[in-house]
């Protein structure tokens, strides 16, 4: 039971099942967790009459994976030795491809999707075809469940829209694109925060959705160095 590599949500997990081998609830305090140890190691021990080998090595196992996880350490009740540690968040840059910034343009300006040739072929929207209000970010920023969009284009006076994907934390092939608008009384750079009731609805898997605008290569820059 390594926790090499581990995502976050498959180290609760873990600990849970950890917990529940040695016939523990989840909120078992680390006394609890060596107890628990003891008393298996010692009825279950291979060496003792009756003791049950396949019992004591799950238990075993139960209990380093605890013990490394810091989980089986002496202290007051309260103590920060004594909850479990929390896992370290994964950063992760993704670059949209075309194909996806091609979407997300059509998605904005339907007109400039087909061209009127008797083959009505796709076409690659131009940005020059773009309201200066509309936007497509070109990198998405993944801090555990926290997005950040990276808009290049500057943020209207008035009505503006942005075309997102939303499926970034799912197992997705294709990534799902929604539309959002908002009003700004400023022009320019900056960064609006997405209300959590869309969060919730549009964005499956996300804790919580920043856009910024007039992002270039030194804002991305500083989401990799920032903790």
């Amino acid at each position: 039971m390594s926790d090499l590599s581990m995502e976050p949500v498959d180290k609760i997990n873990a600990r849970t099942d950890a917990l529940a081998d040695l016939g523990l609830a989840a909120n078992a305090s680390p006394d609890d967790i060596r107890n628990a140890w003891r008393q298996i190691a010692f009825h279950a021990h291979p060496d003792h009459t009756g003791g049950d080998c396949a019992d004591f090595s799950r238990a075993k196992v139960a209990y380093d994976f605890l013990r490394n996880q810091g989980l089986t350490v002496k202290g007051a009740a309260n103590s920060a030795a004594r909850r479990p540690r929390r896992p370290r968040l994964k950063k992760r840059m993704i670059e949209l491809a075309q194909q996806d910034i091609t979407s997300c343009r059509a998605l904005l300006n339907p007109e400039q999707a087909l061209s009127h040739d008797s083959g009505l072929r796709e076409t690659v929207p131009d940005r020059e075809h773009f309201k200066a209000s509309d936007h497509v970010p070109e990198a998405i920023g993944c801090y555990g469940r926290n997005l950040t969009y990276f808009v290049t284009t500057s943020v209207c006076e008035g009505a503006n829209r942005v075309a997102l994907p939303t499926s970034v934390l799912t197992n997705n092939r294709h990534m799902e694109t929604e539309v959002l608008s908002f009003q700004s009384k400023d022009i320019g750079a900056g960064e609006v925060v997405v209300p959590d009731t869309i969060c919730e609805s549009k964005f499956p898997g996300a804790k919580s959705v920043r856009i910024r605008f007039e992002a270039n290569q030194d804002m991305r820059d500083e989401f990799w160095l920032a903790s």
